[in-house]
């Protein structure tokens, strides 16, 4: 989350802050990108994942079966 805090505010800095003509690169635009990528940032480490994986021993004629299966938790702050 700390890495899309220091994002927003570099992307505040280039976009409010600096006034440069580069005919290369857009100032504005730049801030604006990064501060975009900042909020996503934040957003995508709100949302915590957890994958567990289920065991299922069944009995059958043949033997012991283990049938496995992924279940992934998602749980927002």
């Amino acid at each position: 989350m700390g890495t899309g805090i220091v994002l927003i505010i570099v992307g505040a800095i280039f976009t409010f802050a600096l006034r440069t003509d580069g005919s290369w690169m857009n100032t504005r635009v730049l801030g604006l990108i990064l501060m975009l990528g900042g909020l996503a940032f934040i957003a995508r480490s709100r949302v915590r994942r957890r994958a567990v994986v289920v065991r299922d021993v069944e009995e059958g004629a043949e033997g012991h079966h283990v049938l496995e299966h992924e279940v992934i938790e998602e749980h927002i702050d």
